[in-house]
């Protein structure tokens, strides 16, 4: 994010006026921490995503409303960028990891034709490390078939991010469920509505991937419940967490899923 000229502008604008980041600290309920990090621009002392955006603008405004409204376009313009930056590079790492595993399924191929015990789902090439045995994939494609929901071949894909991120496995498809009616409106391939919804990405199982990989490693979720992840991810509603919730234990309740 290219934006420190505006912030020397606008950091000797308010020296110029006598404003003191103490006074701005008690207009915008900020703290002076945070804002002499903006100012010395060390965006890493910052929370991420929308939370460092939104304390930029509400910095800005407590200086000056034009250099604000200017600021804050320029921020929306980033931000995105940022965002398709992001899912290119995930992209590209879903790729060569794809390349990998099927060199790897190469090498054993013979051994799997020849094991008659060994059944996988028909979305087995993306997810060979679940099971149709596993009772969490059954009961996944039981509730996308209860409610018609178009993904039902990506139970295996849901499974493997959530297993390999260490995220509870009901909690990307209850998100996907309130965000896009289970895949009903996701014309971008976004299935769990990342970045408002902006984000395009070349397949639903990459959307579903990156998204695993930020709720789990990101700063601004990194080593929080489940709860507290999801009233990161949804900030504006505050029926959101409790609501996905409530689509996970109707999934599997929580006294029997993480048997």
């Amino acid at each position: 994010m290219k934006l420190k000229a505006e912030i020397l502008q606008l950091s000797a604008l308010r020296l110029s006026r006598g404003i003191s980041l103490e006074a701005i600290a008690d207009q915008t309920k900020i703290s002076v921490y945070y804002l002499r990090a903006i100012e010395d621009w060390d965006l890493a002392k910052l929370p991420g995503g929308v939370y460092r955006d939104n304390f930029i603008k509400q910095y800005a405004g407590a200086i000056d409303t034009d250099l604000a409204e200017e600021l804050s376009f320029k921020l929306a313009k980033a931000s995105r960028e940022e965002a398709e930056s992001e899912a290119s590079s995930a992209a590209q790492h879903s790729l060569l990891r794809s390349i990998k595993e099927t060199i790897a399924r190469g090498a054993t191929l013979l051994f799997l034709l020849g094991s008659a015990g060994t059944a996988w789902g028909d979305d087995a090439p993306n997810t060979a490390k679940v099971r149709v045995d596993d009772p969490r994939y059954q009961a996944l494609r039981n509730f996308f078939d209860k409610y018609k929901c178009p993904i039902t071949n990506l139970a295996g894909a849901f499974l493997e991010a959530a297993d390999r991120h260490g995220l509870d496995w009901r909690l990307l498809p209850s998100i996907v469920f309130l965000e896009t009616g289970g895949g009903k409106q996701a014309p971008l391939k976004n299935l769990m509505g990342w970045n408002s919804g902006r984000t395009r990405f070349q397949t639903q199982e990459q959307g579903i991937h990156f998204v695993a990989e930020r709720l789990a490693n990101a700063p601004i979720y990194a080593g929080k419940d489940t709860r507290t992840k999801l009233r990161i991810y949804n900030p504006a509603n505050k029926q959101y967490a409790q609501r996905v919730l409530a689509v996970m234990e109707q999934l599997m309740p929580s006294a029997l899923a993480s048997r």
